[in-house]
């Protein structure tokens, strides 16, 4: 990255703030007083009543994406059965592949998400 040697004169300068810099005492962050603490700590109540309180409606989330699955998968079946047998073309076909793609794939993220979320 540093094409050309430095002079000799800049070499004993940059050494010099080096060791200047390497003399300087680490500053310790300050000690966290009664009032940064009772916040810390209300905000660490605050969000654990927020994750509570939404609890519910992540489970009504993931029952309601559950149902669309299947009521997906089910009206898949019903279109399959109501079309004539010799009416599957190549783009009905690539359709119904995609859809069932897309339906597998829904299903995996969802149990994926589930299951990261129950570990944490």
């Amino acid at each position: 990255m540093w094409d050309a040697p430095l002079d000799p004169e800049s070499e004993r300068r940059l050494a010099e703030w080096m060791q200047t810099l390497a003399a300087e005492p680490i500053a310790l962050p300050p000690a966290a007083t009664a009032t940064e603490i009772w916040q810390k700590a209300e905000l660490l109540r605050r969000w654990d009543a927020h994750r509570k309180a939404a609890a519910p409606i992540e489970m009504g989330e993931r029952a309601q994406v559950g149902i669309g699955l299947v009521g997906a998968l089910v009206l898949l079946v019903w279109v399959s059965r109501q079309l004539p047998s010799g009416t599957m073309s190549p783009t009905l076909v690539a359709a119904l592949g995609a859809t069932v793609l897309l339906l597998v794939s829904a299903a995996a993220f969802s149990i994926w998400a589930l299951l990261s979320r129950e570990q944490t």
